[in-house]
């Protein structure tokens, strides 16, 4: 076997590996746009939490200070910025592959000082194990 048949054969296999590995990750869920139209600004803080446990999410909940703190001391956790009430940040899991991968929506809530809804962010994560 020559040397170029070599090199194409182990290119044809990994180009079939990666199009293997493609196709077996988890399609884009419907779930951040539901949960976007499912949790409105106005929700009280209360029917949010119980609208998260019904959505299976492992949530926590923070006071403003706790919000502020954390967008001080780690600006890439938190997407939106504290709006003087609570935040909440949660995970859905969604997925899990053969391969190791997972899917999952992650969120942020923030809450005005009045305990109602400001402003949400959901968004899928996958990754591989």
């Amino acid at each position: 076997m020559s040397s170029t048949t070599s090199i194409l054969s182990r290119l044809a296999a990994g180009l079939c590996l990666a199009a293997g590995l493609a196709a077996c990750s988890p399609a884009p869920s419907p779930l951040p746009d539901q949960l976007s139209a499912e949790f409105q600004p106005g929700m009280p803080l209360d029917d949010a939490r119980k609208r998260l446990s019904a959505h299976g999410t492992t949530f926590s909940e923070k006071s403003n200070a706790e919000c502020q703190a954390l967008v001080e001391r780690s600006p890439n956790v938190s997407q939106l910025p504290p709006q003087g009430g609570p935040c909440m940040f949660g995970k859905i899991p969604l997925s899990r592959s053969w391969f190791g991968g997972k899917s999952d929506v992650i969120l942020q809530l923030v809450f005005g000082s009045d305990g109602r809804l400001v402003d949400g962010h959901f968004e899928q994560i996958d990754s591989l194990l």
